[in-house]
Protein backbone atom coordinates (compact mmCIF):
# COMPACT_ATOMS: atom_id res chain seq x y z
CA UNK A 1 0.00 0.00 0.00
CA UNK A 2 1.48 3.13 -0.73
CA UNK A 3 2.24 6.16 1.30
CA UNK A 4 -0.81 8.07 -0.46
CA UNK A 5 -2.91 5.04 -0.10
CA UNK A 6 -2.36 4.99 3.88
CA UNK A 7 -2.34 8.46 4.17
CA UNK A 8 -5.94 8.46 2.68
CA UNK A 9 -6.81 5.12 5.13
CA UNK A 10 -5.77 7.18 8.00
CA UNK A 11 -8.38 10.30 6.54
CA UNK A 12 -11.39 7.87 6.01
CA UNK A 13 -11.02 6.28 9.55
CA UNK A 14 -10.93 9.93 11.52
CA UNK A 15 -13.69 10.77 9.07
CA UNK A 16 -16.06 7.84 10.35
CA UNK A 17 -15.19 8.34 13.66
CA UNK A 18 -15.72 12.07 13.41
CA UNK A 19 -19.35 11.07 11.91
CA UNK A 20 -20.12 9.10 14.77
CA UNK A 21 -19.53 12.33 17.17
CA UNK A 22 -21.98 13.70 15.12
CA UNK A 23 -24.55 11.24 15.32
CA UNK A 24 -24.22 11.77 19.10
CA UNK A 25 -24.40 15.39 19.04
CA UNK A 26 -27.69 15.00 16.37
CA UNK A 27 -29.73 13.01 19.26
CA UNK A 28 -28.09 15.10 22.71
CA UNK A 29 -29.26 18.40 20.76
CA UNK A 30 -32.73 17.49 19.38
CA UNK A 31 -34.39 19.35 21.14
CA UNK A 32 -32.83 22.58 20.79
CA UNK A 33 -32.77 21.87 17.00
CA UNK A 34 -36.25 20.70 16.60
CA UNK A 35 -37.38 24.35 18.55
CA UNK A 36 -35.54 26.09 15.55
CA UNK A 37 -35.98 23.89 12.71
CA UNK A 38 -38.14 25.53 9.67
CA UNK A 39 -41.21 24.05 8.72
CA UNK A 40 -43.09 23.07 5.68
CA UNK A 41 -46.80 22.50 5.13
CA UNK A 42 -46.75 19.02 3.71
CA UNK A 43 -47.23 19.77 0.38
CA UNK A 44 -43.56 19.30 -0.79
CA UNK A 45 -42.20 15.81 -1.24
CA UNK A 46 -38.71 14.88 -0.63
CA UNK A 47 -36.85 11.83 -2.24
CA UNK A 48 -33.49 11.50 -0.75
CA UNK A 49 -30.65 9.29 -2.47
CA UNK A 50 -27.34 8.02 -0.81
CA UNK A 51 -24.09 8.09 -1.04
CA UNK A 52 -21.43 5.62 -2.56
CA UNK A 53 -21.18 2.24 -0.74
CA UNK A 54 -23.97 3.92 1.48
CA UNK A 55 -26.88 2.00 2.52
CA UNK A 56 -30.42 3.60 2.46
CA UNK A 57 -30.53 3.48 6.46
CA UNK A 58 -27.81 5.92 5.99
CA UNK A 59 -30.44 8.25 5.54
CA UNK A 60 -33.69 7.28 7.83
CA UNK A 61 -32.80 10.51 10.44
CA UNK A 62 -32.43 13.17 7.84
CA UNK A 63 -36.03 11.07 6.26
CA UNK A 64 -37.55 10.65 9.46
CA UNK A 65 -36.58 14.89 10.85
CA UNK A 66 -37.57 16.06 7.45
CA UNK A 67 -41.32 14.31 7.48
CA UNK A 68 -41.31 15.32 10.75
CA UNK A 69 -40.97 18.82 10.05
CA UNK A 70 -43.69 19.51 7.09
CA UNK A 71 -41.41 17.71 3.92
CA UNK A 72 -42.56 14.64 3.37
CA UNK A 73 -39.41 12.48 2.63
CA UNK A 74 -38.93 8.72 1.23
CA UNK A 75 -35.49 7.67 -0.07
CA UNK A 76 -34.85 6.08 -3.12
CA UNK A 77 -35.15 2.18 -2.95
CA UNK A 78 -32.44 0.93 -4.64
CA UNK A 79 -30.65 -0.29 -1.82
CA UNK A 80 -27.18 0.43 -1.14
CA UNK A 81 -25.71 2.57 -3.53
CA UNK A 82 -22.93 0.83 -5.71
CA UNK A 83 -22.13 3.17 -7.95
CA UNK A 84 -21.76 2.19 -11.76
CA UNK A 85 -20.90 -1.26 -11.87
CA UNK A 86 -19.04 -2.00 -15.50
CA UNK A 87 -20.01 0.84 -17.36
CA UNK A 88 -19.18 4.74 -17.32
CA UNK A 89 -21.13 6.71 -14.92
CA UNK A 90 -22.71 8.72 -17.42
CA UNK A 91 -24.46 5.63 -18.94
CA UNK A 92 -25.30 4.48 -14.92
CA UNK A 93 -26.98 7.72 -14.16
CA UNK A 94 -28.99 6.96 -17.42
CA UNK A 95 -30.06 4.05 -16.24
CA UNK A 96 -30.75 5.48 -12.59
CA UNK A 97 -33.01 7.42 -14.64
CA UNK A 98 -35.29 4.65 -15.84
CA UNK A 99 -34.99 2.99 -12.28
CA UNK A 100 -36.30 6.27 -10.53
CA UNK A 101 -37.84 8.68 -12.87
CA UNK A 102 -41.34 6.92 -12.19
CA UNK A 103 -40.66 7.29 -8.98
CA UNK A 104 -40.18 10.87 -9.41
CA UNK A 105 -43.02 11.36 -11.84
CA UNK A 106 -46.00 9.29 -9.33
CA UNK A 107 -44.73 11.50 -5.98
CA UNK A 108 -45.14 14.94 -8.13
CA UNK A 109 -48.50 13.66 -9.11
CA UNK A 110 -49.46 12.23 -5.22
CA UNK A 111 -48.34 15.36 -4.28
CA UNK A 112 -49.17 17.57 -6.79
CA UNK A 113 -46.28 19.49 -6.61
CA UNK A 114 -42.63 18.70 -7.95
CA UNK A 115 -40.07 16.75 -5.94
CA UNK A 116 -37.44 18.17 -4.23
CA UNK A 117 -33.99 15.63 -4.83
CA UNK A 118 -31.32 15.93 -1.54
CA UNK A 119 -28.19 13.75 -2.33
CA UNK A 120 -25.38 12.98 -0.34
CA UNK A 121 -21.90 12.57 -2.29
CA UNK A 122 -22.29 10.80 -5.45
CA UNK A 123 -26.36 10.67 -4.53
CA UNK A 124 -26.00 14.52 -4.99
CA UNK A 125 -24.40 13.79 -8.13
CA UNK A 126 -27.68 11.71 -9.44
CA UNK A 127 -29.58 14.77 -8.02
CA UNK A 128 -28.29 16.89 -9.94
CA UNK A 129 -28.63 14.63 -13.13
CA UNK A 130 -31.58 13.77 -12.53
CA UNK A 131 -33.12 17.40 -11.89
CA UNK A 132 -32.01 17.90 -15.49
CA UNK A 133 -33.51 14.88 -17.09
CA UNK A 134 -36.81 15.58 -15.66
CA UNK A 135 -37.29 19.29 -15.14
CA UNK A 136 -41.03 19.76 -15.05
CA UNK A 137 -41.40 16.82 -11.93
CA UNK A 138 -38.20 18.51 -9.64
CA UNK A 139 -38.62 22.01 -7.77
CA UNK A 140 -35.34 21.78 -6.52
CA UNK A 141 -31.77 20.05 -5.87
CA UNK A 142 -29.46 20.25 -2.41
CA UNK A 143 -26.42 18.36 -2.25
CA UNK A 144 -24.33 17.55 0.34
CA UNK A 145 -20.34 16.24 0.36
CA UNK A 146 -21.28 15.82 -3.94
CA UNK A 147 -18.63 16.25 -5.86
CA UNK A 148 -18.20 17.06 -9.47
CA UNK A 149 -17.54 14.21 -11.74
CA UNK A 150 -14.29 15.35 -13.86
CA UNK A 151 -11.74 13.23 -14.92
CA UNK A 152 -9.17 15.07 -15.18
CA UNK A 153 -9.74 15.82 -11.03
CA UNK A 154 -10.13 12.34 -10.20
CA UNK A 155 -6.72 12.10 -8.23
CA UNK A 156 -8.26 14.50 -6.21
CA UNK A 157 -10.38 12.56 -4.58
CA UNK A 158 -9.57 10.41 -1.60
CA UNK A 159 -7.19 7.51 -3.04
CA UNK A 160 -8.54 4.70 -1.01
CA UNK A 161 -12.29 5.23 -2.41
CA UNK A 162 -11.05 5.49 -5.51
CA UNK A 163 -9.60 2.05 -5.54
CA UNK A 164 -12.61 0.73 -3.42
CA UNK A 165 -14.92 1.98 -6.67
CA UNK A 166 -12.69 0.89 -9.10
CA UNK A 167 -13.18 -2.98 -7.68
CA UNK A 168 -16.84 -2.34 -7.21
CA UNK A 169 -18.23 -0.49 -10.22
CA UNK A 170 -14.46 -2.04 -12.59
CA UNK A 171 -14.40 1.73 -14.10
CA UNK A 172 -11.52 4.44 -13.55
CA UNK A 173 -12.84 8.30 -13.23
CA UNK A 174 -9.45 8.77 -15.17
CA UNK A 175 -10.55 6.74 -17.91
CA UNK A 176 -13.77 8.87 -18.58
CA UNK A 177 -14.08 10.83 -21.81
CA UNK A 178 -13.83 15.06 -21.28
CA UNK A 179 -17.56 14.90 -22.80
CA UNK A 180 -18.10 12.21 -20.27
CA UNK A 181 -17.80 14.81 -17.55
CA UNK A 182 -20.66 15.72 -15.11
CA UNK A 183 -19.71 19.25 -13.46
CA UNK A 184 -22.14 21.33 -11.23
CA UNK A 185 -23.73 22.25 -14.44
CA UNK A 186 -24.19 25.39 -16.23
CA UNK A 187 -25.61 28.37 -14.59
CA UNK A 188 -29.22 27.59 -15.55
CA UNK A 189 -28.94 23.82 -15.68
CA UNK A 190 -30.69 22.20 -14.23
CA UNK A 191 -33.00 24.93 -14.71
CA UNK A 192 -34.51 25.15 -10.69
CA UNK A 193 -32.73 26.34 -7.45
CA UNK A 194 -29.36 24.29 -6.90
CA UNK A 195 -27.68 23.78 -3.22
CA UNK A 196 -24.25 22.85 -2.29
CA UNK A 197 -23.81 22.33 1.24
CA UNK A 198 -20.05 21.19 1.85
CA UNK A 199 -17.01 21.19 4.32
CA UNK A 200 -14.10 22.89 4.35
CA UNK A 201 -12.19 20.09 6.04
CA UNK A 202 -13.29 17.47 4.11
CA UNK A 203 -11.35 15.03 2.92
CA UNK A 204 -13.06 12.56 0.82
CA UNK A 205 -14.42 15.07 -1.39
CA UNK A 206 -12.42 18.48 -1.38
CA UNK A 207 -13.91 21.73 -1.79
CA UNK A 208 -12.94 22.79 -4.88
CA UNK A 209 -14.69 19.80 -6.27
CA UNK A 210 -17.97 20.04 -3.88
CA UNK A 211 -18.64 23.95 -4.11
CA UNK A 212 -20.38 25.45 -6.99
CA UNK A 213 -17.95 27.47 -9.34
CA UNK A 214 -18.43 31.63 -8.49
CA UNK A 215 -18.56 32.34 -12.09
CA UNK A 216 -21.33 29.75 -12.16
CA UNK A 217 -23.46 31.13 -9.07
CA UNK A 218 -22.74 34.84 -10.58
CA UNK A 219 -24.17 33.97 -13.98
CA UNK A 220 -27.67 32.11 -12.38
CA UNK A 221 -30.73 33.36 -13.34
CA UNK A 222 -33.75 34.12 -10.47
CA UNK A 223 -35.00 31.28 -11.56
CA UNK A 224 -32.36 28.88 -11.02
CA UNK A 225 -30.30 30.35 -8.21
CA UNK A 226 -26.90 28.94 -7.36
CA UNK A 227 -25.58 28.77 -3.89
CA UNK A 228 -23.24 27.20 -1.85
CA UNK A 229 -23.18 26.76 2.19
CA UNK A 230 -19.80 25.96 3.56
CA UNK A 231 -20.07 24.04 6.52
CA UNK A 232 -17.46 22.28 9.08
CA UNK A 233 -18.52 18.77 9.10
CA UNK A 234 -17.59 15.50 8.50
CA UNK A 235 -18.13 13.82 5.09
CA UNK A 236 -19.83 10.64 6.39
CA UNK A 237 -21.81 11.94 8.93
CA UNK A 238 -23.17 15.08 6.94
CA UNK A 239 -26.49 13.02 6.76
CA UNK A 240 -27.01 12.90 10.41
CA UNK A 241 -25.02 16.68 11.50
CA UNK A 242 -27.79 18.58 12.89
CA UNK A 243 -26.28 21.66 11.40
CA UNK A 244 -26.51 19.89 7.94
CA UNK A 245 -30.14 19.00 8.87
CA UNK A 246 -30.63 22.73 9.68
CA UNK A 247 -29.65 24.25 6.38
CA UNK A 248 -31.10 21.09 4.25
CA UNK A 249 -34.56 22.57 6.27
CA UNK A 250 -33.83 25.91 5.50
CA UNK A 251 -33.28 25.88 1.98
CA UNK A 252 -36.50 23.12 1.62
CA UNK A 253 -38.84 26.08 3.45
CA UNK A 254 -37.24 29.00 1.17
CA UNK A 255 -39.35 30.16 -0.93
CA UNK A 256 -38.32 29.30 -4.70
CA UNK A 257 -39.81 32.28 -6.80
CA UNK A 258 -37.80 34.87 -3.57
CA UNK A 259 -34.60 33.44 -3.24
CA UNK A 260 -32.72 34.53 -0.42
CA UNK A 261 -29.68 32.80 -0.15
CA UNK A 262 -28.94 31.21 3.36
CA UNK A 263 -28.30 32.79 6.79
CA UNK A 264 -27.82 30.70 10.34
CA UNK A 265 -27.62 34.03 11.62
CA UNK A 266 -31.24 34.23 11.65
CA UNK A 267 -31.15 30.83 13.75
CA UNK A 268 -28.75 32.08 16.00
CA UNK A 269 -29.82 34.94 17.55
CA UNK A 270 -29.49 36.89 21.63
CA UNK A 271 -28.13 34.27 24.01
CA UNK A 272 -27.77 31.90 21.02
CA UNK A 273 -25.13 34.10 18.96
CA UNK A 274 -22.86 32.45 21.98
CA UNK A 275 -23.53 29.00 21.18
CA UNK A 276 -20.40 27.45 18.76
CA UNK A 277 -21.86 26.43 15.36
CA UNK A 278 -19.41 25.21 12.22
CA UNK A 279 -21.10 27.67 9.79
CA UNK A 280 -18.45 29.20 7.83
CA UNK A 281 -20.33 32.19 6.46
CA UNK A 282 -19.41 35.56 5.33
CA UNK A 283 -22.81 37.21 5.94
CA UNK A 284 -23.28 35.31 9.34
CA UNK A 285 -19.38 37.28 10.24
CA UNK A 286 -20.26 40.51 8.93
CA UNK A 287 -24.02 40.59 10.46
CA UNK A 288 -22.14 39.51 13.89
CA UNK A 289 -19.72 42.22 13.71
CA UNK A 290 -22.30 45.17 12.78
CA UNK A 291 -24.23 43.86 16.14
CA UNK A 292 -20.73 44.42 18.20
Amino acid sequence: MSKSTTTDLIRLNLDFLWGGGERLAGLLGRPMRDHVLPRGDGTMPVLTLPGFLAPELSLNRLNRTLGEHGFPARSWGLGVNLGPRGMSIFEHVEEVEEELGGEIRQLADEYEHPVALVGQSLGGVYARELAERLPDHVERVITFGSPAIDPERAHDLNKLLRLVGRRVARVRLIDLQPDQAMPHWEANHPPMPLVSIYSPVDRVVPVDLAAIPQAVIDKSSKKAPRENIPIVASHTGMAVNPFVILAILDRLAQDAAKWVDFDPHDYFTGPLRLWPTPFRHPLMHERGKAEE
